[in-house]
């Protein structure tokens, strides 16, 4: 694997997944919960549909790979309504402590279960600095009452664990944005039921500011979808979730420049410490 490639791509992935307070932020109330997911699983569909119809990248589907396109189509389709959920319902430090935790150890598993990636005492060590460089940065608090958020903040992040790694289990040598396609049609039939369901509201095409968020939104997603799934076909699935965190790092600098919040000792401490975790293995392998 060029790991070297792979770590950019991961790394690319977190930047661009980071960015997506931003144009939730330009959104604002205007799109209902469910709405803003199907509407925007729609957007990216049609466009790579109108990729495929102009050059032909789609290729033909091999029989093996049904059941794990099943499985990554499910993933990556269903863990909008439990993300966006948690985030409601919870602290967003609570919330984002919980999902990327789940979406670590979730790498981890794949890694173990499906690539027989070894669990060495280098990496659980980064594991637990990983977590704790979390913690420093977000303040964790959960009542009763938000037991179930947690835990739907947690499932979401073991789906997009799912959503991004286990693509390496194809043989098909599908591009990834034909990968990407089997969850945009998840995204857009769960969500559009339960945005019919509910009646979720959908701001007027006259309305600019949030449609341009919107916009934005769904081309980082596709963004994202892409270099992290070409990131992980590099790179081991345990390795590659630690490198993700920078998500983190990248999402509290925009909070800082953008937003003008504060920077505080904890937030520098835990920054510190997830780069450690990231950096420790391959520092490791290096010197030793």
């Amino acid at each position: 694997m060029n790991q070297r490639y792979g770590s950019t791509l991961i790394l690319t992935s977190a930047f661009l997944f980071s960015t997506y307070g931003i144009w939730s932020r330009i959104m604002g109330s205007s799109f209902g919960e469910f709405s803003q997911a199907w509407s925007r699983g729609l957007m990216l569909l049609i466009f790579v549909l109108l990729l495929n119809w102009r050059f032909k990248i789609f290729k033909p589907l091999q029989r093996r790979d049904y059941p794990w396109l099943a499985a990554i189509a499910l993933a990556g389709g269903l863990n909008q309504a439990p993300y966006y959920f948690g985030f409601q319902h919870l602290s967003i430090g609570t919330a984002t402590l919980l999902f990327y935790a789940a979406l670590v150890v979730g790498g981890y598993i794949l890694g173990k279960v499906f690539f027989q990636e070894k669990m060495t005492i280098i990496k659980m060590i980064s594991l637990v600095l990983a977590i704790a460089g979390m913690t420093f940065i977000y303040q964790f608090q959960l009542v009763p009452s938000q037991f179930l958020a947690a835990t739907l903040t947690v499932v979401a992040g073991l789906l997009g664990s799912i959503a991004v790694i286990l693509p390496r289990k194809l043989v098909g040598g599908y591009p990834e944005f034909q990968i990407m396609t089997s969850y945009f049609v998840t995204q857009i039939f769960i969500n559009g039921i339960f945005s019919f369901m509910l009646h979720d509201s959908l701001p007027a095409l006259t309305n600019i500011a949030p449609w341009l968020g919107q916009i934005a939104y769904a081309t980082a997603m596709l963004l994202a979808n892409w270099a992290a799934i070409e990131g992980y076909r590099h790179f081991d699935a345990s390795l590659g979730s630690l490198i993700g965190l920078a998500e983190i790092i990248f999402g509290v600098a925009f909070g800082i420049i953008i937003f003008q919040e504060a920077l505080s000792l904890g937030i520098v401490i835990g920054s510190l410490i997830i780069i450690s975790a990231a950096a420790l293995p391959h520092l490791y392998v290096k010197y030793s």
